[in-house]
């Protein structure tokens, strides 16, 4: 009783498609260059200087707080635009 019988684990799926590896980079297009990120809160003012903003391609600013994180998470195969901070 309680012993799964030949063998077998059925907690665990032996396919190994069903594997989802989750990296800690994601790849996304800045200014039309495939770039790898971090995945998950992002880093612009280390990652580019403070005088830069990001622009997704469909033209809405992406926010960032005043440490210079993105308030939103890039998203995997998305194209994003870096410009110049209008002074």
């Amino acid at each position: 009783m309680g012993y799964v019988e030949g063998g077998q684990n059925y907690m665990y799926s032996s396919d190994a498609s069903q594997l989802q590896y989750q990296s800690g980079t994601i790849t996304v297009f800045i200014n039309g260059i495939p770039s790898e990120v971090p995945r998950g809160p992002f880093d612009m003012r280390a990652m580019f200087g403070q005088d830069v903003v990001l622009v997704h391609s469909s033209g809405e600013l992406l926010p960032a707080n005043q440490y210079g994180f993105l308030l939103q998470s890039l998203q995997m195969g998305e194209s994003y635009f870096l410009v110049s901070r209008p002074t």
